[in-house]
């Protein structure tokens, strides 16, 4: 199949060329995919909260996760997002160059490390499953 890419490319910061997908996909597809549930260190998936992944005021890739967490009333919306975020739901995983990196769950992955837990729940998506959430290109 081939897939729509990434709306914002030309806008993606270095730093998450490879973190993030180049593709677009439907946010909601993955939470349909049949993989087994496991446990995962949070402090592997951490590297990522240093990454401006999230968007203030409707401009993508503007803060990182670390940043809401020291100056959370700066950062409302996306610091209300991760006290909202439901553990119980696994995040999305994948191993992009080579690194467990978030597809979907940033929020309670932020959530899980401020509540200090250890592991996360997770559902690693292997990439030969990734044309079932891909957005087909018209």
């Amino acid at each position: 199949m081939k897939r729509q890419p990434f709306p914002l490319a030309d806008q993606v910061p270095d730093q998450l060329r490879g973190v993030l997908l180049d593709f677009w996909w439907d946010a909601e597809r993955p939470w349909q995919l049949d993989l087994p549930v496991t446990r995962f260190p949070v402090e592997r998936l951490c590297w990522q909260l240093d990454l401006p992944m999230w968007a203030v005021h409707g401009v993508p890739f503007q803060v990182s996760p670390a940043q809401v967490a020291a100056a959370p009333d700066r950062y409302p919306v996306q610091h209300a997002r991760t006290m909202a975020a439901d553990l119980r739901y696994p995040l999305h995983i994948a191993w992009l160059t080579g690194r467990p990196t978030v597809l979907d769950g940033v929020h309670r992955l932020l959530g899980a490390q401020l509540a200090g837990h250890p592991t996360v729940l997770v559902k690693v998506v292997p990439d030969d499953r990734f044309d079932d959430f891909a957005v087909p290109a018209p």
